[in-house]
């Protein structure tokens, strides 16, 4: 088994988290209608078996049915098997679970988020203001999400988008990862990969300035409500990188917001080369940024504004330009290649 196939890399790097996304496949099916060879979620052990039969069973005696832009990665096993793990398999907890989300993407139009793409003028903007990027795939196939937190502007963003704008900023970014980067990333590894990994560069952020702003919190608590109620499963884990000191005390103030089984997923990495050393464990050799300690410096960025290129000519990178293009339709997939970045050049 190789290292991309081996949950435990990331567990001797970062301790008892959840890395693993090892579940055997049977389909992809992208947002533009085409399909590959089925690469299905399947259930762990006979108690997910027996809790899936039922829950697929309550789903047809109510007339419940799935949308496909839910069920793109892992199929229909997938989205019932994930609504299940999220209520400890408590088959009417996660059937009411399922029907929330039902109603809330149908009130919300969410299905539709994807049918436009991004005006990049002023995506150029709003990433002035929040730069970060997709950045390849981590050593387990996982698409790879790096936010430069300490840099952002929140304040600022949500008075010019205001709460709504904020949010639905999100939900694109959440239903761009379910339906285009996680297929993608499992198409190309062969077995199913049902998880993001985010990596948190914290910088000099004050977590207790940034959250202090009332209409920051409320839209950071909506947000983290709307992860965990409505795509559940869907973090492997976020890497903090580069905390300062007054970080621990800070993160007080937002843990509350999470669920336990999330939190978890939280990995405050160490400083200096050992903290690069497990960074680069799981994001793999050359793939972790310059600006991050690494040696991967991609043509434009490897986030928008990255500290070590300076702002560029065209402000995004590569693949923040795929997110913003990107409509249902076009037949894109997203992301780049397994284990690396759009554009990588030596550094």
């Amino acid at each position: 088994m190789s290292s991309a196939e081996d949950p435990d890399v990331l567990t001797d790097a970062l301790g008892a988290v959840d890395v693993a996304d090892d579940a055997p496949s049977a389909s992809v099916r992208f947002v533009d209608g085409t399909s590959t060879a089925p690469i299905e979620d399947e259930p762990a052990d006979d108690a997910e078996r027996d809790a899936l039969e039922a829950f697929r069973a309550r789903l047809a005696k109510d007339g419940v049915e799935i949308p496909s832009t839910m069920s793109a990665n892992g199929g229909e096993p997938g989205v019932c098997l994930r609504f299940l793990r999220a209520r400890k398999l408590k088959v009417e907890k996660a059937l009411k679970m399922l029907r929330d989300c039902l109603a809330w993407r149908e009130a919300n139009d969410v299905d539709a988020i994807l049918d436009e793409p991004l005006d990049l003028e002023e995506f150029k903007t709003n990433a002035r203001m929040y730069p970060a990027s997709y950045h390849g795939r981590d050593v387990l196939g996982r698409p790879v999400y790096i936010e430069r937190t300490g840099s952002a502007k929140f304040a600022d963003l949500v008075k010019k988008l205001g709460h709504d704008g904020f949010v639905k900023m999100h939900l694109r970014a959440m239903e761009y990862q379910s339906r285009v980067l996680l297929p993608a990333a499992s198409a190309d590894a062969g077995r199913l990969v049902s998880k993001m990994c985010n990596v948190i560069d914290v910088g000099e952020l004050s977590l207790y300035d940034t959250v202090s702003h009332s209409e920051v919190l409320t839209v950071l608590r909506k947000i983290a409500q709307i992860d965990q109620d409505y795509y559940p499963e869907n973090l492997g884990a976020t890497l903090v990188v580069h905390a300062p000191w007054s970080f621990t005390a800070a993160w007080a103030v937002v843990k509350p917001f999470l669920d336990a089984k999330t939190a978890a997923k939280f990995k405050v990495l160490g400083t200096g080369d050992a903290g690069v050393e497990k960074l680069t464990k799981v994001l793999g050799e050359g793939n972790v940024p310059a600006f991050l300690g690494g040696t991967c410096v991609c043509a434009g960025g490897c986030v928008c504004c990255d500290p070590r290129t300076g702002e560029t000519a065209g402000v995004l990178t590569t693949e923040q330009v795929e997110y913003a293009r990107f409509r249902t339709g076009d037949g894109e997939r997203g992301g780049s290649k397994p284990g690396g970045c759009a554009g990588t050049v030596a550094g």
